[in-house]
């Protein structure tokens, strides 16, 4: 490789680097256009779907039954947000009491430090 001494030389050696690496990033930025475009499009598709199907059944007079028997099942509904379960509080605290042997004395628990 020759020796660069010259500071332009060297900035457009630099210049042309960059602009092959920008490709690859403009070719990113485009392909995640597009994702973006085709989901937005996707929802909407999934929006009329759904309108459609409910329409067919309040206002057309079809049952969904009706409708799956022709081959249209019922739309899926999407979950924007999934959420956790919430856990169940016993109805009574299992720890209010301590576990008593025979002789009076608590229970050590397996957690509990002797």
């Amino acid at each position: 490789m020759a020796k660069l001494t010259d500071p332009q030389q060297a900035e457009e050696a630099a210049q042309r680097l960059l602009k092959d690496r920008m490709d690859y990033v403009r070719a990113a930025i485009t392909a995640r256009g597009a994702l973006d475009e085709a989901r937005d499009a996707l929802k909407e598709a999934e929006k009329d779907d759904t309108a459609a199907f409910q329409a067919a059944v309040t206002t057309g007079g079809w049952t969904a039954e009706e409708l799956r028997k022709i081959g249209l099942t019922a739309p899926e509904k999407v979950k924007r947000v999934q959420r956790r379960q919430q856990a169940t509080k016993p109805a009574t605290d299992t720890y209010a009491e301590e576990p008593v042997a025979n002789n009076g004395k608590p229970v050590a628990r397996s957690f509990d430090v002797a």
